[in-house]
C-alpha cells in the first residue's frame, strides 16, 4: 500500500507527507496537514474555525465520524437582529464556538501515532520563516483590507500596509506563537486559559467563556447508503452531505443501469432533495433517528417528482456558502481520513481574537431568523453546515476517499465527480471534465444551470430542450473545487488533485 495525502495547498501536502515518513499514520498526517493549511491559507479555514472527519481504521467496516463544530453562545439573541433578514457575516453573533483545536486532539487521542507536538512543528516553522501569497489569498487579502489590517492579529498579513502581491512573503509570528503555545500545553490553553478570554471580549460575550471551556468534540454515527454495489459515509445533519448520497440514490432509482450519465436526471436529482434541505438540515441533537433525509420511502417519493422529459420547478435551498478546506489522507497500513475544516466564507467573520493571530469562522451565519423554525438563531444550538466529506466502502474494504470545498455547491460537485467513479470513469479524466452548478436559488425556481467550458454541445441542447436555462462558462472556475480523491483501482491506490486550484496537490510515495 502507499503512503498519499491529497490537500488545497502544496505546502499542505508536503507536511502531511512528511509526517508519514516521520512514521506517523494517516490520523497525524491529516492533523498536521489541516494546521499548515490554516497557516497558509487562512481564506479556508483555521483555528478560529470548525472540523468534521470521517476515519477509517484498517480491519474496520465502516469509518468513525468526528463533529467538531461549535453551537451559538449563551448571550445571542434572535430579538436583536429583527432588523436583519440574514445573520450579518462581520456580526459576533455569526460566530458560533469554534471546534478545529479540540477536534485535532480528539482524532490524535483515539488514534493518533507520533507525540502532538511534533504535528505543529511544520505549521510553526512556515509561519516564522514566511511563506510566498496565493492567488486566492492575495484576493482575499485585498477584498478584506481595511478590516483587517486594523486589528492586530491582522497587521502582520499587510507588511508594507497594504495587500500582498502574489509571490509576495509573509510571516504570521503571532499565529505561530499560539501554535506553539497550544503544542505545549495543549487544547485547554485555547479552550480555558487566556485564548478563551480573549475570545469572548473579541466577540461582546455573545458566546461566553463557560460556553468556551465546556465545548467538547463529538464521536457520532456517520450515516450511508448503498449504491452501485458500493456503501457511501457522511456525517449526518446537522451538515448537508447526506445530499450527495440522496441525488446519487435518486438517480439510481431512475437510472435503469445506464453506462452513461443522464445529466438532465441527474441535475433533477439534486433539485429534488434540496428542495427540503432547509426544512429537514438542522441540529437533531440526541434525536437523528428522526432525520427522514435518506430513508428509501422518502427518497422515492422524491423520484416520484422527476420528469425524465423535462425540468420541474423546485424550491431550492438558501443561498449560503463560504471559505472551507477539504484534504484527505491514507497511509501505507490502511488508514484513512476525509477531513473537511472551514472559516464559512472566506477569512470569517474577520474579527480577529486579540493579538493571537486568528480570526474567528462566521458559522453561525447558517442559522435562519425565523423565531420557531429548528435551524433558528439559539444558545447552544448548531447551524445548518454546508460541510459534506465522504468516504466509501465495498464489501467492508475502504474504496474512495473524496470531497471538496464550495458551500452549497459541495453536493452538487460531488454527485457528479463520484458518479463517474461509480460508473468506472478514470479519476484522471473525472477530475478535469467539465462541472455545473445551480447558483439560482430561490421558491420554485426554474432550472438554470452554470456549466464549465467543454461539455459536449449535444449534451447541452438536450438540457436546452429539456427546459434548463443554461449559462456557458468561458473558463473552469476554482470555486467549483478543489476536489481531492483517493480512489482504489484493480491494482493500486490512485490520487488526484484539482487543476482548478493552483495551489492543489497531491503526493503518492
Amino acid at each position: 500500500m502507499s503512503n498519499i495525502i491529497v490537500s488545497p495547498h502544496r505546502l499542505s501536502t508536503l507536511a502531511g507527507m512528511q509526517i508519514l515518513k516521520s512514521g506517523g499514520n494517516a490520523i497525524d498526517a491529516a492533523i498536521a496537514t489541516n494546521i499548515v493549511q490554516g497557516v497558509v491559507a487562512p481564506e479556508t479555514c483555521g483555528i478560529g474555525g470548525d472540523l468534521f472527519a470521517l476515519i477509517w481504521i484498517n480491519g474496520e467496516t465502516k469509518p468513525y465520524c468526528l463533529d467538531s463544530s461549535g453551537y451559538a453562545g449563551s448571550n445571542v439573541d434572535i430579538s436583536s437582529l429583527s432588523s436583519y433578514s440574514d445573520i450579518p457575516l462581520d456580526h459576533p453573533m455569526s460566530v458560533t464556538v469554534p471546534g478545529a483545536v479540540r477536534g485535532w486532539y480528539a482524532m490524535h487521542e483515539r488514534f493518533g501515532n507520533l507525540e502532538i507536538n511534533h504535528l505543529f512543528k511544520q505549521a510553526i516553522e512556515i509561519c516564522t520563516k514566511g511563506f510566498k501569497v496565493s492567488t486566492e489569498l492575495h484576493q482575499s487579502l485585498k477584498n478584506h483590507e481595511e478590516t483587517l489590517k486594523i486589528q492586530v492579529s491582522g497587521k502582520e498579513l499587510y507588511p508594507s500596509g497594504q495587500a500582498p502581491d502574489v509571490g509576495d512573503t509573509i510571516q504570521r509570528t503571532l499565529l505561530a506563537n499560539t501554535l506553539k503555545s497550544i503544542s505545549l500545553e495543549g487544547p485547554d490553553y485555547f479552550y480555558t486559559g487566556e485564548v478563551n478570554e480573549a475570545i469572548s471580549e473579541a466577540l461582546l460575550n455573545t458566546i461566553t467563556r463557560d460556553d468556551i471551556s465546556s465545548f467538547n468534540s463529538q464521536w457520532i454515527e456517520p450515516l450511508s447508503v448503498e449504491m452501485y454495489g458500493k456503501i457511501g459515509w457522511v456525517t449526518p445533519p446537522h451538515t448537508q452531505s447526506y445530499l450527495t448520497l440522496a441525488t446519487l440514490k435518486i438517480y439510481e432509482m431512475l437510472d435503469g443501469d445506464s453506462k452513461d450519465i443522464d445529466l438532465h436526471t441527474l441535475i433533477e436529482s439534486y433539485r429534488a432533495a434540496a428542495s427540503q434541505r432547509d426544512d429537514i438540515t438542522y441540529d437533531y441533537g440526541n434525536n437523528i433517528d428522526l432525520f427522514p433525509g435518506l430513508d428509501t420511502e422518502y427518497l422515492k417519493s422524491l423520484s416520484n417528482l422527476i420528469d425524465l422529459d423535462n425540468s420541474s420547478k423546485f424550491d431550492q435551498p438558501s443561498d449560503i456558502g463560504g471559505g472551507t478546506a477539504y484534504m484527505c489522507t491514507k497511509d501505507k497500513d490502511g488508514n484513512a481520513v476525509s477531513l473537511i475544516q472551514s472559516n464559512y466564507y472566506g477569512i470569517g467573520s474577520t474579527i480577529g481574537v486579540g493579538d493571537y493571530g486568528f480570526f474567528l469562522h462566521n458559522r453561525g451565519a447558517g442559522f435562519n431568523l425565523l423565531q420557531n423554525h429548528p435551524n433558528s438563531l439559539k444558545p447552544g444550538r448548531k447551524p445548518l453546515h454546508t460541510l459534506s466529506p465522504t468516504m466509501w466502502s465495498v464489501d467492508g474494504n475502504l474504496d474512495m476517499v473524496i470531497g471538496t470545498r464550495g458551500g452549497r455547491y459541495q453536493p452538487q460537485l460531488l454527485s457528479h465527480f463520484i458518479l463517474k467513479i461509480l460508473k468506472n470513469e478514470d479519476l484522471e479524466n473525472a477530475m478535469t471534465s467539465p462541472r455545473w452548478n445551480i447558483d439560482e436559488f430561490g421558491k420554485q425556481s426554474v432550472s438554470e444551470i452554470n456549466i464549465e467550458p467543454g461539455l459536449d454541445e449535444k449534451i447541452i441542447d438536450e438540457l436546452i430542450n429539456k427546459g434548463h436555462k443554461v449559462n456557458r462558462l468561458s473558463e473552469l472556475q476554482n470555486s467549483y473545487g478543489p476536489i481531492s480523491a483517493i480512489v482504489k483501482s484493480e491494482v493500486s491506490w490512485k490520487a488526484s488533485h484539482d487543476i482548478r486550484v493552483d495551489t492543489a496537490s497531491s503526493i503518492i510515495e
